[in-house]
């Protein structure tokens, strides 16, 4: 596997990566098109296709590099294809990296979210129970509570306020 970064709303794989992401995410927990658009040309911003050895488009990453940690925002492969351990590998290319990698889920609080927090832990990464409140992706939303989870190692409460701090100045832009 391998991720292809999309850095123009043109690039073919742009439209297939982002029907995915509208269909993998509900609108509280993603950008509308036009604000993606305008994060492509961030250095920071990887809007990126997952593609199988093969080639073939078979999910999405989308995540933030601010050189410190990873930080991935998004990852989904297609519905199709679910339960292959495509998600899996795909955490792979993130943990071979020298960089510590964090990401969010909801609070395990019913079957779903118990299964997501279960599956990213078989892939090696820690959870941390306290609940922070992520920025709403859209105005007149209210923010969401999300649990961190990070490889390698456990998260702790300064793990998750560099995170949340990095998320509301940089990746919202609110300072």
């Amino acid at each position: 596997m391998k991720l292809k970064e999309i850095r123009n709303a043109n690039d073919a794989l742009f439209e297939k990566a982002y029907a995915l992401y509208e269909i993998s995410f509900p609108e509280i927990e993603r950008r509308d098109r036009e604000d993606n658009i305008g994060l492509l040309q961030r250095k920071d911003f990887r809007f990126s296709a997952l593609l199988t050895d093969e080639g073939d488009f078979c999910g999405l990453a989308a995540y933030w590099d601010n050189g410190e940690f990873l930080y991935i925002e998004h990852l989904c492969t297609e519905p199709a294809l679910r339960g292959r351990g495509l998600g899996a590998e795909a955490l792979e290319l993130f943990k071979n990296t020298s960089k510590e990698v964090l990401l969010e889920i909801d609070p395990p609080k019913d079957a779903l979210s118990e299964r997501r927090k279960a599956f990213y832990e078989r892939c090696g990464f820690s959870y941390f129970d306290e609940v922070h409140m992520h920025p709403a992706y859209r105005e007149g939303d209210p923010p969401h509570p999300l649990n961190v989870m990070a490889y390698p190692g456990r998260p702790d409460g300064k793990t998750v306020r560099k995170l949340a701090s990095y998320i509301e100045k940089e990746v919202f832009g609110r300072k």
